[in-house]
């Protein structure tokens, strides 16, 4: 016991700066320093202010129309309507579009991490004996979700540099495999690609060292951690890939 409390005081103490920083470019050390000392406004208050920012670049220098018709031709659904019946969805969709993007990349974002937070801790304390607290799990999904800042801050640059009918919203940023597909594939094909990010992935190793971090049992090991992330991973994958192939 001692020496674990000498080795937490040994840790020095960082800014919230430093910790948004660490967690993407020095994760074991701030991941540990995130566990002793756990924290979420600033991570939180960093992602919805870059997500906001990113919606009202987008709805502002491409506007929502043109998007919503291309996913929308690609639905099963929309096929079988008369061509006044899709021109009312579009229309429909298109004033909706911008209120749904604020609510979602803000509330539906920290009910995200709210959910990842409550799955992982039940599921890292069940299966592995950990004895995590909720405000650590908090914490670590919270700044796990650093990649997802950088990736916005790439995804403005790229809105207001590029011409606007060269802009994609699913692939803003050409990190996904779904960039590379033909504008052709269906749907579902097209969702899962944009799954398959490098920024995803660097969203879910980090999650793994902060979870390891966070255990003071020492019983979870780096590999165990990162195989339960990514089956949570998958399902949810399964799912969204699921919704888009009914075209729900």
């Amino acid at each position: 016991m001692a020496t674990e409390e000498q080795g937490a005081e040994s840790l020095p103490r960082e800014s919230a700066f430093s910790r948004l920083a660490g967690a993407l470019f020095s994760p074991r050390q701030t991941f540990q320093s995130i566990a002793q000392k756990p924290g979420w406004v600033p991570p939180i208050l960093l992602i919805l202010l870059v997500n906001v920012l990113l919606i009202f670049s987008f709805s502002y220098r491409v506007g929502w129309r043109s998007t919503i018709e291309k996913q929308l031709a690609k639905t099963p659904t929309y096929a079988q309507m008369t061509p006044l019946q899709q021109q009312q969805a579009v229309d429909r969709l298109t004033r909706l579009a911008p209120i749904g993007g604020y609510i979602g990349s803000t509330v539906g974002t920290v009910l995200i991490l709210l959910c990842i937070a409550l799955v992982l801790l039940g599921a890292f304390n069940i299966i592995f004996g950990t004895t995590i607290k909720f405000r650590q799990s908090f914490s670590i999904a919270s700044y796990a979700f650093m990649p997802t800042v950088l990736k916005g801050l790439l995804a403005m640059l790229i809105i207001w540099v590029r011409p606007p009918e060269g802009i994609n919203l699913q692939n803003l940023v050409m990190s996904n495999v779904g960039a590379f597909l033909p504008s052709s594939v269906p749907l579902w094909l097209q969702t899962l690609g944009s799954l398959l990010d490098v920024f995803v992935f660097w969203t879910l190793a980090l999650l793994a060292v902060g979870y390891v971090s966070a255990d003071r049992s020492r019983k979870l090991r780096f590999g165990n951690a990162l195989a339960v992330v990514v089956a949570f991973w998958f399902i949810y994958l399964f799912v969204v890939v699921g919704v888009s192939a009914i075209g729900v």
